[in-house]
């Protein structure tokens, strides 16, 4: 009875953080139409801070329980699968085409968060003062990219976005402030569900929260990201197709487990360091080959990324 219940409330949870992200994304879109924003700028930031709610709302909540394995294991988790699944899956149902001015600013940003992340972890804690670092690199990574861009707004790129009933009509900045904002609450609320459910579930089948982390915690945080990748890549909406997973990928790393470190200093298990995150430094890097051959992802690559992740859980698993 202990495991219906608890599957039930992790089920709820996940459902709740998943519609919940939805209207989130909805809404952050809207918004930053309103105040006329780049679409790779929407993708890269708006999007992809509603996307990584749900990491956002697993880590802190995790964190406040004293479960930092599963905020450190969501977090490297849903960085590989937003990579080589998400994106993989993308590029296999439809290639994407990769915005050159994206290699100015985001992706450098991207692959040296990535690389902080993994320095800072070398003496194997991840301490306040470090999260502290996290979120100063993260404010400066919003201002660099809010001004590139005021710079060059052209709203016919997002103009096939698929929009719900709501928001095809016109809404007062403060309406659509106020339903982000309730969004977000149901993340929040959702991730708690999904952290007192899974962590219940591990306890009971004996399995660590590490690997409930980077697995299906991971992927089930990950789904906003699918869901607003492959509606953006449908839509011809590239800039935020790709944009969300790279912009994704950097708020959870600087904000997610800059805010996580902060509450509690996250201890890493000496194993992380010789495996999860050398995978997640060999993904980050393969996404940069294959986005900048051509400034594309072809289905090719796309195939090439998704098998890449199943290797990896079956090296995780055993």
């Amino acid at each position: 009875m202990e495991i219906v219940s608890n599957s039930a409330v992790f089920l709820l949870g996940l459902g709740l953080l998943v519609v919940s992200a939805d209207w989130l994304i909805q809404s952050s879109v809207k918004l930053s139409l309103l105040y006329r924003l780049t679409p790779l700028f929407i993708g890269m930031v708006v999007i992809a801070f509603g996307t990584s709610a749900p990491e956002a709302g697993v880590g802190i909540m995790a964190a406040v329980r004293n479960q930092k394995g599963i905020a450190l294991g969501n977090v490297i988790g849903s960085n590989i699968a937003n990579i080589a699944l998400i994106l993989g899956l993308c590029a296999i149902l439809k290639p994407l085409k990769v915005n050159r001015s994206i290699f100015r600013r985001e992706i450098p940003f991207f692959l040296f968060a990535t690389a902080l992340f993994y320095g800072v972890s070398l003496d194997k804690i991840i301490s306040r003062g470090d999260g502290l670092i996290f979120i100063l690199c993260f404010m400066a990574f919003l201002i660099l990219s809010y001004k590139g861009a005021r710079k060059s707004f052209k709203a016919e790129e997002v103009s096939q976005f698929k929009f719900k009933k709501f928001f095809q009509q016109e809404k007062p900045r403060s309406a659509v402030f106020l339903l982000m904002v309730i969004s977000l609450l149901g993340v929040i609320l959702g991730a708690d569900f999904m952290v007192k459910g899974g962590s219940s579930l591990a306890r009971i089948f004996g399995i660590s929260p590490w690997i409930i982390g980077i697995t299906i915690f991971a992927i089930g945080t990950s789904l906003p990201e699918l869901v607003a990748s492959l509606t953006a890549s449908f839509k011809q909406v590239h800039s935020i197709s790709v944009g969300n997973i790279v912009g994704s990928n950097i708020f959870n790393i600087l904000l997610v487990l800059g805010i996580v470190s902060l509450i509690r200093p996250i201890n890493l298990d000496p194993s992380i360091l010789t495996f999860e995150m050398p995978a997640l430094i060999l993904f980050s890097v393969a996404l940069f080959v294959v986005m900048r051959t051509k400034y594309r992802i072809t289905r090719g690559e796309g195939l090439a990324l998704f098998l890449g992740y199943l290797v990896f859980l079956v090296f995780l698993l055993k």
